[in-house]
């Protein structure tokens, strides 16, 4: 038997390799996983519900954390590339994800 630990549990980075990877296992842990990426990943399956949302995006990191009880953060740029495309995901797309679940704490 599983032990449902959180009703609805954020899993930013869905479409990546490792989001990709742990998404039926983190489901098993809660009612429902709310995935989350920048890019189409596909449809939501039961118990499942998805957002795009950038994570340079204030207002769209506070509507995606509204309601969440934790947040699994994957999304970020991890390869090689021009700077400023990594400083919006990985820098401001973390700073705007921690100042929303502070608030909600």
């Amino acid at each position: 038997m599983t032990i449902k630990v959180h009703h609805k549990l954020l899993l930013t980075g869905a479409a990546g390799g490792l989001g990709t990877a742990l998404r039926e296992r983190l489901k098993a842990n809660c009612d429902v996983l709310r995935l989350s990426d920048r890019q189409a990943f596909g449809d939501a399956a039961a118990h499942e519900e998805v957002v795009l949302a950038d994570l340079a995006d204030g207002k769209a990191v506070d509507a995606m954390v509204a309601g969440v009880d934790a947040i699994v953060h994957l999304g970020g740029i991890s390869v090689d590339g021009p700077f400023e495309p990594i400083l919006q995901a990985n820098i401001l797309g973390i700073y705007h994800l921690d100042e929303v679940a502070c608030k909600r704490v």
